[in-house]
């Protein structure tokens, strides 16, 4: 019994939490709009018109979590006929929010943003919102598309995050796609469940041997 007990023990070891990214079962938000070009989430899987301004999305995901992240400014990537990288905003500040298929301790969330210097009235946004925490984002001397990270190591364990850009004053915002860094759960060691395993067939025979 006590050999047992000390494989029963050894088998609740578990892996230290580790650092991951993770991508969002769906996400929630108003379309994008148009302008010289269709600034639209058109492979958006869910509910709503992926091909109408600004209508409801929800319960799918799209370009902004497609892991295509644009490395060139709006009027090169959104040029070509068909489904650009990014999605823009000028009427309104976007909300997205976020669902995840569990509770995760969040790291950082980093959004993938347009620069151009104003070219075209598009500019980096002025902030950020997320669940509460908020910053400034810089506004880079180059122009090239850029990354930004907020820290949300500060939250409480979560699966939704609800993310609000302020854009800069008149000016486009856009977004080619969104990453997550979480700290993922602790799990069982796959080798100590073969164990437990093993542990509790022997239990099994030296009753039955016993009872015989």
């Amino acid at each position: 019994m006590k050999d047992f007990i000390l494989a029963a023990t050894l088998c609740m070891i578990a892996l230290p939490g580790v650092a991951a990214t993770v991508v969002p079962d769906s996400y929630a938000m108003l379309n994008g709009q148009t302008g010289s070009f269709q600034y639209w989430d058109q492979s958006y899987s869910g509910a709503g018109n992926p091909s109408g301004t600004l209508s409801a999305l929800s319960g799918g995901t799209g370009d902004l979590t497609d892991g295509i992240i644009a490395t060139e400014n709006w009027n090169v990537a959104e040029a070509p006929a068909g489904n650009g990288p990014y999605v823009g905003w000028l009427a309104i500040d976007p909300v997205i929010t976020f669902v995840f298929d569990a509770l995760y301790s969040f790291n950082s969330i980093t959004f993938h943003f347009d620069d151009s210097n104003g070219a075209g009235g598009v500019q980096p946004p002025r902030s950020v919102l997320v669940n509460g925490l908020s910053s400034a984002v810089p506004n880079p001397a180059s122009g090239a598309p850029f990354a930004f990270t907020l820290d949300l190591s500060t939250l409480a364990p979560t699966a939704t995050l609800e993310a609000t850009i302020f854009r800069a004053p008149s000016s486009w915002v856009f977004l080619s796609e969104v990453t997550f860094d979480a700290q993922i759960s602790a799990v069982p060691v796959p080798a100590s469940l073969t164990l437990l395993g093993g542990a509790l067939f022997g239990l099994g025979m030296m009753r039955r041997k016993r009872r015989t």
